[in-house]
C-alpha cells in the first residue's frame, strides 16, 4: 500500500517550474545510481524541456508526481503517440531508492496505465535496466517481456584517434562513389525531402514489438523532431552521404549534444538507404562522425548508442569503432 504520508499530483507539463525538475532530476539521478548505471547526473533544466517538448515537439501526455510532504519521490509518464502506433502507450515510473517497496511504483504504474486506457489505448510499453530491481518488479506485475535495448558507450578521449582514421579510409575504399556532407541543427528547406527519405530508411530495423508501425516520416514530422531538439537544447549533428554521379542520398548519422550536460552525447539513428547498402557506408558515416566531433566539441567524453540487441549488424560497426556495453535494457508489455 502507498504510505499515508503520500499523494500522488497530476502536474501539467507546461506548468512544471525548475524546481520542480530539479527534484525529478535528482529522483532519476539516485535511481541510476542505485542501479548501478554509468550515466551522468540529470539536470533541472534537461526535465524541464523533456516533458514539455518531448520527440515531436509536444508535451509528455501526462505527468504523476508523488510527494512526501513536500518533497517530490516518484514519477511516473505516459506517451500516447497520435502519428503511428495509436493503440499503444508508453509509461515509464521512477522511484526513489529510499522510497521503494511501499507500492509506490504500482500505484503510479496504475495512475498512468488508467490514463492510457481511458483515451482507448490497449498495449502499454515499458522497461527497465538489467542490474537494478526493476525487472523482477515488472515480471511481477505480470507484463510480457519484450526485447532487450543495449547501449554501448564509446571513450571519445580514451580511444586513440588513429582508430577512427584507419576505419574511415579502409571504408571510404569501398565508398569511392559517394561523397560525405556535414549538418548541424535544423535542416535547410532544399534538404527537407532528402531528410525525410533518409529517416525513414530505418524502418527496417529489428523492433522489439511485431504489433509496432513503423514511423511515417513526412516534412511537418521532420520539422517537429528538430524543433524539439532544439527546443531541448540538444544540438543535432549529421553526416551524411550522397551518390555521386546521380545525386541520390543514400544516408545519415546523427548524433545530439545535450549542451545542459555536454560531455555525454547520444547517438541517434544511423540508417543507410536499401539501394546503397553494401558499401560501408554506416561505418563511414560514423567513423566520420567521431572524427568531427572530436575536434568540433572537445568536451564531449563519451557517446553512447542504443541498439536493440539482435541489430547485430550495426552492433559489429559500434565494437569496431571502439563501443563496450554500458547498460542493457529489458522491454516489457502489457497489454491493458
Amino acid at each position: 500500500m502507498t504510505p499515508v504520508t503520500t499523494r500522488i499530483a497530476r502536474v501539467d507539463p507546461l506548468d512544471l517550474d525548475l524546481d520542480l525538475a530539479d527534484a525529478l532530476a535528482e529522483i532519476h539521478t539516485a535511481c541510476e545510481r542505485a542501479d548501478g548505471l554509468p550515466f551522468q547526473p540529470k539536470v533541472g533544466p534537461d526535465v524541464l524541456t523533456s516533458r514539455q517538448r518531448g520527440t515531436d515537439s509536444r508535451p509528455v501526455d501526462a505527468m504523476f508526481v508523488a510527494f512526501d510532504g513536500d518533497r517530490p519521490v516518484a514519477e511516473a509518464t505516459a506517451d500516447l503517440p497520435w502519428r503511428d502506433n495509436t493503440d499503444s502507450a508508453s509509461v515509464r515510473v521512477r522511484v526513489h531508492p529510499d522510497r521503494r517497496g511501499h507500492g509506490l511504483g504500482r500505484a503510479l504504474w496504475e495512475h498512468a496505465v488508467g490514463f492510457a486506457r481511458e483515451r482507448g489505448r490497449s498495449r502499454v510499453h515499458a522497461g527497465a535496466w538489467e542490474g537494478g530491481p526493476g525487472v523482477a518488479v515488472l515480471d511481477h506485475w505480470g507484463l510480457t517481456r519484450t526485447g532487450v535495448g543495449v547501449i554501448r558507450r564509446i571513450d571519445v578521449h580514451g580511444t586513440p584517434r588513429s582508430t577512427w582514421d584507419r576505419l574511415h579510409d579502409e571504408a571510404l575504399g569501398h565508398a569511392h562513389d559517394y561523397e560525405l556532407l556535414r549538418q548541424v541543427g535544423s535542416t535547410h528547406a532544399d534538404r527537407v525531402d532528402a531528410l525525410v527519405t533518409l529517416h525513414d530508411a530505418i524502418n527496417d530495423a529489428p523492433s522489439s514489438d511485431p504489433d509496432d508501425e513503423p514511423d511515417a516520416w513526412d516534412a511537418q514530422r521532420l520539422a517537429d523532431y528538430e524543433g524539439a531538439m532544439a527546443g531541448r537544447r540538444q544540438t543535432l549533428y549529421r553526416v551524411m552521404v550522397r551518390h555521386r554521379d546521380t545525386g541520390a542520398w543514400a544516408g545519415q548519422s546523427m548524433l545530439c549534444v545535450n549542451e545542459f550536460a555536454p560531455a555525454e552525447a547520444f547517438q541517434e539513428d544511423t540508417s543507410v538507404v536499401r539501394a546503397h547498402r553494401g558499401h560501408r557506408l554506416g561505418l563511414l558515416m560514423k567513423a566520420a562522425m567521431l572524427r568531427w566531433v572530436g575536434e568540433e566539441r572537445p568536451e564531449v567524453g563519451v557517446i553512447d548508442t542504443w541498439n536493440d540487441a539482435t541489430n547485430h549488424h550495426m552492433i559489429a560497426i559500434n565494437e569496431r569503432l571502439g563501443a563496450i556495453v554500458a547498460a542493457r535494457h529489458q522491454g516489457f508489455r502489457a497489454d491493458v
